[in-house]
């Protein structure tokens, strides 16, 4: 898929025996000697980071424990007794993915998010300020030692919150590699406004980070979160494919946004959309999976070309390797079917190799006819003879 960003938060969220990622399940007894090599299991933790590593992309793990809700069998939002150990145990953590220490690994390619949504008292059983504390002690305790490490708080939905933690990020020379922003909803299209409005929440205080939106999905608007029965159904249906790509598209058209990573890819049934889980528990792909490939795809080519003359209801995100292939991901949002032609200025397609997934295609002169479905995100892979 050309993953690009790969976050470790909720990891075995369903699972009372996990051993991975987790503060308390890395150090698991925490009257241990922090210092010590053998109070420490990183063993779970090594599969992962190696497995994300060998991808390519980078990775968000996120120091802490989580989410405490219905459904979590690996929840804690209850704030660390001794902020100055569990700083220390989180600098061993670090120190044995980036410094080798404990049989560890020398990786470069991992930020370091501080515990996860401070003001949701699901995740932060205390007060905003106690975090505002927390967070500075951490980051002196890892910045002592590794001042190239790459450290940022999670994000807090109160703009009041926000300013507050920015205020005191400035005024105690703490830093911020990041700014994580979360979203749910059922509509993107704003999502350019809101990374400029954080990206301006920074600079009042004189603070620069790029914006990642590190949790995203759809959230129904029945109900919201008091009926996530009709989000989860919602996103395993074939318009759940055309809404993914859509939000895609607005996430790439927005110019503040450095990056995003979805939630869930390992909930089926729950916060997971590409795939789900048969009466066997083997894995049966959902429409939304190519959504996600094709953007991979186009992620791999690189270079963005910017379509015109887009009819009504349809999404289009094309982009090209500069030398002999283009990938074009065209989405019919609505309930009727339609034809859709695709040309490329001063290019004779019947002169191109033309593939789609599923479908034969084939070019007239200068252009594509396709037929859309309701709600379907169709891919043309263009290539030179």
């Amino acid at each position: 898929m050309h993953i690009p960003i790969i976050r470790y938060h909720d990891v075995e969220y369903i699972n009372k025996n996990n051993q991975a990622v987790n503060i308390s399940a890395i150090f698991s007894n925490p009257n241990a000697d922090e210092s010590k090599v053998s109070s420490y299991n990183f063993s779970a933790t090594d599969q992962l980071m190696k497995a994300a590593t060998e991808t390519g992309a980078r990775i968000i793990f996120r120091l802490g424990e989580n989410i405490q809700n219905l459904g979590s069998a690996t929840g804690d939002n209850t704030p660390p007794k001794d902020f100055h150990k569990w700083a220390r145990i989180a600098e061993r953590i670090v120190a044995h993915y980036e410094d080798g220490w404990n049989n560890g690994f020398r990786y470069t390619n991992i930020m370091w998010e501080i515990w996860n949504e401070p003001d949701n008292h699901q995740c932060w059983n205390g007060s905003f300020d106690a975090y505002c504390e927390f967070y500075k002690t951490v980051w002196r305790c890892i910045h002592a030692k590794h001042p190239d490490a790459d450290i940022s708080p999670s994000y807090a939905y109160s703009a009041e919150n926000r300013a507050k933690l920015y205020r005191y990020i400035r005024d105690n020379g703490l830093g911020i590699g990041h700014c994580f922003v979360h979203h749910y909803w059922n509509d993107f299209a704003g999502i350019g406004e809101d990374a400029k409005k954080l990206k301006n929440e920074l600079k009042q205080y004189g603070l620069e980070a790029d914006i990642i939106m590190d949790e995203w999905n759809y959230l129904s608007p029945d109900g919201k979160w008091n009926n996530l029965a009709a989000t989860f159904y919602a996103i395993q249906t074939q318009q759940a494919a055309a809404w993914y790509a859509k939000q895609l598209i607005h996430m790439q058209a927005a110019e503040d946004l450095a990056g995003a990573v979805y939630y869930a890819s390992d909930m089926p049934g729950f916060w997971t959309g590409l795939y789900k889980l048969d009466s066997e528990g083997k894995v049966v792909l959902l429409l939304a999976y190519d959504v996600f490939r094709y953007f991979g795809k186009l992620y791999e080519l690189g270079y963005e070309v910017k379509p015109d003359k887009v009819p009504e209801d349809t999404y289009v995100l094309a982009a090209t390797d500069g030398k002999k292939e283009m990938g074009i991901m065209v989405v019919n949002d609505s309930d009727k079917s339609k034809e859709v032609d695709v040309r490329i200025k001063n290019v004779r397609l019947d002169e191109y190799k033309i593939q789609m997934k599923g479908k034969k295609v084939h070019a007239t002169g200068e252009k594509i006819r396709l037929r859309l479905l309701p709600y379907e995100v169709s891919f043309v892979n263009i290539l030179t003879q």
